[in-house]
């Protein structure tokens, strides 16, 4: 599995439905996408059904297996993924995508929950409903309807949980090192002193 390659910056994106019509059908998603033993395959044949008329390749057929057989989140993550895939609102801008490209990017969704347990996905915390319906759109380099291909890259390192701890670690990292420049000028300073005074 890649590792989250919708954490990297997109080149172009299409513009898509708006944020809220995917944010409010991942909240209103019937519990039993979420049910253990639902079976992983019919969910992303039915959804893939829904969204493209052809058939699957062989290569796709072969990553939706292995989807079906991965762990329980990321099996999860696919039933959420494909569920979100099917709106309405969203179909004409996956009109140019194969159903390749969607089980692709449903297989590259699939690693949000190492990001953002999927408690979390569902909660009462609108940016992390928001940081799961972007990250789907990016998979399918899709942005929400209303905002330019920038704006949606910014609002993006915004919410993205990955992105702000990556920032939150290079700012500590920064700080360590211009706290240990500072201790190295003042102890050279002190010797400094030191040195003109014994020779005073």
């Amino acid at each position: 599995m890649s590792t989250r390659p919708y954490e990297q910056p997109l080149d172009h994106s299409d513009e898509g439905p708006w944020l809220r019509t995917l944010t409010d059908r991942l909240v209103t998603m019937p519990p039993v996408f979420l049910r253990p033993e639902v079976v992983t395959e019919a969910v992303l044949r039915d959804g893939l059904e829904l969204v493209r008329t052809e058939g699957l390749t062989p290569g796709a057929l072969a990553a939706l297996r292995r989807l079906a057989s991965a762990a329980l989140p990321e099996r999860l993550a696919a039933h959420v993924a494909t569920h979100l895939l099917t709106e309405p609102a969203l179909r004409p801008a996956l009109a140019s995508r194969t159903v390749a490209d969607l089980v692709e990017a449903i297989w590259h969704f699939t690693s949000l929950p190492s990001a953002v347990p999927l408690r979390q996905w569902f909660g009462d915390d609108p940016e992390r409903h928001e940081e799961v319906a972007r990250a789907l759109l990016r998979c399918v380099e899709i942005r929400p309807r209303g905002e330019t291909h920038a704006q949606s890259e910014d609002r993006w390192q915004a919410v993205s949980t990955v992105l702000r701890a990556d920032a939150l670690r290079l700012a500590a990292i920064e700080q360590q090192r211009a706290d240990e420049l500072a201790k190295a000028l003042a102890s050279r300073r002190a010797r400094e002193a030191a040195a003109q005074y014994t020779h005073v």
